[in-house]
Formats: C-alpha cells, sequence, structure tokens
C-alpha cells in the first residue's frame, strides 16, 4: 500500500481529463507508505506498524469506488476511485496513472461515492464537518467521517467508530493488533444534532415532535425501528409527510 499526501490532480466534473488542483502538503501524518503511525502513545511510544501486521480493516470499504471530493468551501475538487480510512480519517485516491494518494490533512469536507463509473446513482455521502461528533480517534489529522444516511428534514447519521485494539498473544510474547469497529447514531432534525444513545422508537420519537397516526402506520409496514433499514424506511415516510 504505497501512498503518500499530495500535491494532487483530480478528475474534473466537466472534464474527461485531470485538472490539477492544489493541495497543501503536512508535514507529519498517522498513515504513511503503508504503515499505521502511532504518535505519544504512552504504552507504545512513536510506533510504525504496518498494515498487514494488523488484522481486520480501517477502511469503509477495502475496494477502491468511484466518488466525488468537495473541499472545506464546498467546492467539488475532482472525481477519482476512492477509499475511506475511518480510522485516520483520510482519503485515499487513485491517479490517472493508477498512483495511490492521500488528500491532505482538513481539506476534504464530503465525499460522495457513486454505484457504477457514470457517477449517477449515489451509493453512499460521508462529511466531516459534524462539529457535535467527538472524535474517533484524538491522533488523526482530519475530523470524523459520518455518513449521512438519508435526505430530508429528518436525518440518521452514522459514526462507524474505528478503534486501534493491542493486546498480547499466548504468554505475552508479542503484540496482537486488530481493528474494530462500532456503529454510533445521529439524529439530525432540522440542522440541530442529537445522540441516540439507542435505535428504538421512544428515542426517535421523542426528537421528531408529532407521531399522531405513526404507530399506526410502523405496524402496516411491519417495521421495528431498532433496525438501522427499518428506521430508514419510516424516515422517509415521515420526511414525506412533514412538509
Amino acid at each position: 500500500m504505497k501512498h503518500s499526501i499530495l500535491f494532487l490532480s483530480l478528475l474534473s466534473i466537466t472534464s474527461a481529463a485531470f485538472s490539477q488542483v492544489t493541495l497543501e502538503s503536512q508535514p507529519v501524518g498517522t498513515s504513511r507508505d503503508g504503515v499505521l503511525v502511532m504518535y505519544g502513545s504512552s504504552s507504545m511510544g512513536n510506533k510504525r506498524i504496518p498494515y498487514d501486521k494488523i488484522s481486520g480493516s480501517p477502511f469503509w470499504k477495502t475496494e477502491y469506488i468511484n466518488a466525488m471530493i468537495i473541499d472545506r468551501g464546498n467546492q467539488i475538487l475532482g472525481k477519482a476511485p476512492v477509499k475511506l480510512n475511518l480510522y485516520t480519517n483520510e482519503v485515499y485516491f487513485l491517479t490517472p496513472r493508477g498512483e495511490e494518494r492521500v488528500a491532505a490533512a482538513g481539506k476534504v469536507r464530503k465525499v460522495i461515492f457513486y454505484k457504477d463509473e457514470n457517477y449517477k446513482e449515489v451509493l453512499a455521502i460521508f462529511e466531516n464537518n459534524v462539529s457535535t461528533i467527538i472524535e474517533n480517534n484524538p491522533q488523526a489529522e482530519n475530523s470524523s467521517f459520518v455518513q449521512v444516511m438519508n435526505e430530508g428534514n429528518f436525518q440518521l447519521l452514522k459514526h462507524i467508530k474505528m478503534n486501534f485494539v493491542t493486546a498480547d498473544s499466548l504468554f505475552g510474547t508479542m503484540k496482537r493488533y486488530y481493528f474494530s469497529d462500532q456503529s454510533l447514531y445521529y439524529f439530525n432534525v432540522k440542522g440541530q444534532i442529537h445522540r441516540l444513545k439507542k435505535l428504538n422508537k421512544d428515542n426517535v420519537y421523542e426528537l421528531i415532535g408529532n407521531t399522531t397516526g405513526y404507530d399506526a402506520w410502523i405496524k402496516q409496514n411491519n417495521l421495528n425501528l431498532k433496525k438501522e433499514e427499518d428506521l430508514l424506511q419510516f424516515l422517509q415516510h415521515v420526511n414525506e409527510t412533514s412538509k
């Protein structure tokens, strides 16, 4: 896995050729040249750990997926095959030559993944400008990316918290390293962000407000709001009927 902080070229939205877009490079980083760099850990010190020595993956998806990259000024930087590192919150991308690069820290605000090379149908949207969400890794140079699960006045936000875990092997002769993830949910109610301690009907109802008639609709559609998929179906109904 070879990548570096970049002065980059990204595919422009209006052209099949890459246009030059300059992003400032950073002097230090959390992942460089196929290693995870741990800084300032009291138990480990500054240590470089090859990714192939760590079980699991820190990426949202392990394969590159076509995506549009948007900066802090809400300007489109371009389109490219992208992977999202949810531990370091870094945006990896491929240049036209197939070279792997990492976007400079703090420059990318949103990544929109698409289902195909035509960039027509959205697969997933990630943003990292949700200030109320606590960072999942204080050592990361970028803010935590959060998946925006649906559109409308009532949005479900999913923070896939990626943890780096160390453990002793049998008899303590060597260290084991692995990534462990957990999903934390937030609710965006017309621009106000609230933490959902659990996915359930009571917590969602408390934030929606007027819930008249929803019980019957939920029962009719056999939904369980403890399930992410069912909750998204319910929120689509809420957004359509509360306009």
